[in-house]
């Protein structure tokens, strides 16, 4: 059974149903930045060709971990060094990754990994137009949506005034698309049922419950 990496903060509802397929680690809260991210995956962590890449300060680092040059900080840009993602042969990230990731498209957005969830080796949703328009011209086949009902948590559990992205919302493996979450809270639903519906991916996702933008997960 393989791991993951997820936030503390994930409900018992989808704990549940991740434990199923994987061994989960719950990323203990970090106090090296901002609470909102302070358990997200894709602020400490960047998998590239099935390898992970960690920030030196990451909650969890396994033996197999290849270690960053960066340390992860509060202040922007300095917390987000290792977010950035790929997509088939495509990396994309910022000015700002972490020269262990071989960024080959870079975008204006520093929280890249959190606005794009990859649905497959050369498709993608965003919450980012910028990051919507390079990708296309990359002939990445990207659905943008204007998502406002995405919420990222405090410490606490409680909800922040700050709105979370998409790609922090949602994690994808096999053929399932989780989003944690019931899609029916989203304003963009029916765009990314179609986008789904495209690529043939499984919609998982928790009803009635706030969708939560937890920094995704990683897997390995």
């Amino acid at each position: 059974m393989k791991n993951l990496i997820i936030d503390e903060r994930i409900r018992q509802e989808e704990f549940e149903y991740l434990r199923q397929y994987f061994n989960i680690k719950k990323m203990p809260l970090s106090e090296d930045v901002y609470e909102e991210i302070s358990g997200h995956s894709d602020i400490f962590y960047c998998k590239i060709n099935k390898q992970i890449i960690c920030a030196p300060n990451a909650p969890i680092i396994e033996k197999n971990f290849i270690i960053g040059n960066a340390k992860v900080e509060r202040s922007y840009p300095k917390d987000i060094f290792y977010n950035a993602c790929q997509i088939g042969k495509n990396i994309i990230g910022s000015e700002y990754t972490d020269s262990k990731i071989p960024v080959n498209i870079k975008v204006r957005q520093g929280y890249t990994k959190c606005s794009i969830a990859v649905t497959s080796e050369n498709s993608c949703i965003t919450t980012d137009k910028w990051i919507a328009k390079k990708l296309k011209l990359n002939n990445i086949d990207t659905t943008y949506i204007n998502e406002p009902n995405i919420k990222l948590l405090k410490k606490s559990g409680q909800v922040s005034k700050i709105s979370g992205f998409i790609g922090g919302a949602t994690f994808c493996f096999d053929n399932n698309f989780v989003i944690f979450g019931d899609i029916e809270k989203l304003k963009s639903q029916q765009i990314i049922l179609e986008h789904l519906n495209k690529y043939n991916l499984n919609l998982v996702h928790f009803r009635g419950l706030d969708v939560y933008d937890y920094g995704g997960a990683i897997e390995y």
